[in-house]
């Protein structure tokens, strides 16, 4: 058989086994599965039992599978199950401590660990004198993550072990727990090779002056630093002023300094790379600038790693700038963090920079230079600028760009941009020169309105906005156009008048024959509180389109008028999104409770997480069970958790 047959093969195993409905006649065929060769098979076997009743027959035939040596992929699959049914399996998997093979009894902790029931850790403190030195470290492992009193009382004894094994475990337990013991405890394992990373780790999470200069002052020696960056990581908090200052001290000296710090941003490993950027914010050294960017890898590290960037100043963005190739190779994550700090950190001496960066033939990057070059304050920055509004794609950016120098340059700004609305108009010139100009831009709103292009008379229509006197009778002529486009642009730019003028307009906006104009002015009735729109928003609520039924109910809802009935035919409707809405806005009438109910059980995710969600602040003790089984019988794992937590609230609340 090829590797293409075994595949289809596997394939057709997956989609068998995912048609069985959840029951007791399930049982068979999923735990046969966790035997298959295809980790695909074994890994949606394991899901599916971990939501079933725990009955004796599982349990007993998952425990006999971990004998299975000549199978590891069925003995993984069945420690897995065992982990996830949770405390109905507790008490099979703690007899499983007392067995003759040490390989079941490691697999035995290794489960129990993963469940993190408090009823394990007697046990597992039992399990440390264990014979076998695997079975040891696994309790070891265990109790720090089922945590609780006894766990760290026993966790702290073992600092005093001779095995260094157990002693490296229970720094590691204990730091996972963010329980330090006393300080004096922890000071000899800082010095010894074998203990001090973790030992470093730990200290990390000791609040306390001395631990803080500890820490910084072995920042400055070969042997520690490394593990000191890992403490500062753990510690997960930015350093004091007096700290930043005695770090710049005691680095001073440091000859491999930005060598060392530009390998420890790179670090795959969490808390050494956030020590690191720690450590980089307090140096402020602009030539890590790239290396700061390139070292984001979530939202923690991209705050801090901005706000260091920040701090920097230009200097930063000059290293930031100097090299386009070298910021088009950044992940996406970093790219917005530079971007960030670039619009941020804009300054005149820095537009050949942006310039260059808009004319480097990157989308992204000449998006961002565009944007930041209207955050320069630089008359410098007007003409490339203005240049660009022949680029469709950087055209509204150079216009927000424009506005904004504006506020700066004026009169410079206006008598640049004034020979182009003279000539042959673009939407983005049309509304650049109507925000600076304001009603002086009569004159040219009026030409973009009669135009036949009905991209400019959409562009003309929003900008009317500026104009004050002619903005009712551009939207009124708009609202009879022949293009959508334009029609659309006019509801938009109703909710942004003043009540009684939006009145004026409303009627008309609500019975257009376009699906996307009503819905437009649905939300423009809602933001301007159009009570007189009332018996035309429930008209629509019946409407075909399932848009203009959202923004309809939604306009209700804003304005304190949905009724009852109306709320109850959306939760009846049979588009998704408007049941969703109906669950989200129903949540302080009971009348939703049983549509919510049996909602548990419809075909889509986020309608059951919207239905769930709904229950948990407005339902009483009779949803538990009915959300409970939900969570059991849920097969999507970002679904179930969603369920679960709903669940939880419920029951804190009941």
């Amino acid at each position: 058989m090829t590797w293409l047959q075994a595949d289809a093969a596997a394939d057709a195993r997956y989609r068998a086994l995912d048609s069985l409905q959840v029951g007791p006649e399930a049982v068979a065929p999923l735990l046969g599965a966790l035997r298959d060769e295809s980790w695909r098979v074994r890994r949606l076997a394991s899901e599916r039992l971990a939501t079933m009743e725990a009955t004796p027959e599982i349990i007993t035939a998952l425990i006999a599978m971990l004998s299975q040596r000549d199978d590891p992929g069925a003995r993984n699959a069945a420690a897995s199950v065992l982990a996830q049914l949770g405390a109905a399996s507790v008490q099979s998997v703690v007899s499983l401590l007392r067995h003759a093979d040490p390989d079941h009894r490691k697999f035995a902790a290794d489960i129990l660990g993963q469940q993190g029931l408090s009823e394990s850790v007697g046990p597992l403190v039992v399990a440390l004198a264990d014979g076998d030195a695997n079975v040891r470290t696994a309790a070891a492992e265990a109790l720090g993550k089922v945590g609780g009193s006894e766990a760290r009382r026993a966790l702290e004894h073992l600092l005093k072990s001779s095995d260094v094994m157990l002693r490296v475990c229970a720094l590691e337990g204990l730091a996972a727990l963010g329980l330090p013991p006393a300080l004096p405890a922890l000071i000899p394992l800082l010095s010894d090779p074998l203990t001090r990373r973790s030992a470093w780790r730990l200290l990390g999470h000791v609040r306390h002056p001395t631990a803080s200069m500890l820490t910084v002052r072995a920042l400055s020696v070969r042997e520690s630093r490394d593990a000191a960056l890992v403490s500062l990581g753990a510690s997960g908090t930015v350093l004091t002023s007096e700290l930043e200052a005695e770090l710049r001290v005691v680095l001073r000296p440091v000859i491999d300094l930005r060598t060392w710090l530009q390998t420890a941003l790179a670090s795959g490993e969490q808390e050494r790379h956030f020590g690191a950027l720690l450590v980089a914010r307090a140096l402020g050294d602009a030539v890590l600038a790239i290396a700061i960017a390139d070292s984001v890898r979530d939202a923690r590290d991209g705050e801090l790693a901005l706000n260091t960037l920040v701090r920097m100043g230009s200097p930063a963005a000059r290293v930031l700038l100097s090299s386009a190739e070298t910021l088009a190779d950044l992940s996406g994550e970093a790219r917005a963090v530079v971007a960030d700090a670039i619009v941020r950190l804009a300054e005149p001496s820095l537009v050949p920079a942006l310039v260059a960066l808009v004319e480097s033939g990157d989308p992204e990057l000449a998006e961002l230079g565009a944007r930041a070059l209207g955050r320069t304050r630089s008359i410098e920055a007007v003409a490339p600028l203005l240049r660009l509004f022949d680029d469709d794609t950087l055209a509204v950016h150079a216009y927000r760009a424009l506005v904004t120098l504006a506020q700066s340059w004026p009169d410079e700004v206006r008598n640049a941009l004034a020979p182009l609305v003279q000539g042959r108009l673009q939407p983005h010139e049309v509304r650049a020169w109507a925000e600076i100009v304001g009603a002086g831009a009569v004159d040219v709103i009026r030409r973009a309105v009669n135009d036949a292009d009905p991209a400019l008379r959409a562009a003309a229509t929003e900008a009317s906005l500026f104009t004050r006197h002619e903005t009712l009778s551009v939207l009124r002529a708009s609202l009879m156009d022949e293009s959508t486009l334009v029609r659309r642009a006019a509801a938009r730019t109703i909710a942004h008048l003043a009540p009684a003028d939006a009145e004026t307009l409303l009627g008309r906006a609500l019975i257009d024959t376009d699906a996307s104009v009503l819905a437009l002015a649905c939300t423009a009735a809602g933001e301007v509180g159009s009570t007189a729109s009332l018996a035309r928003l429930k008209e629509l609520t019946r409407h075909a389109d399932a848009s203009v039924v959202l923004s309809a109910i939604e306009a209700l809802a804003l304005l304190g008028r949905l009724p009852d009935d109306l709320l109850m035919w959306a939760a009846m409707h049979g588009d998704e999104e408007v049941l969703k809405l109906a669950f989200s806005l129903g949540a302080d009438r009971p009348l939703l409770h049983g549509k919510a109910l049996s909602a548990l059980s419809h075909p889509r995710w986020d309608v059951r997480v919207a239905a769930a969600r709904l229950l948990s602040v407005a339902a009483g003790r009779e949803a538990v069970a009915p959300l409970l089984d939900a969570v059991a019988r849920e097969t999507d794992a970002v679904a179930r958790q969603l369920l679960s937590d709903a669940a939880d609230a419920l029951t804190r609340r009941v």
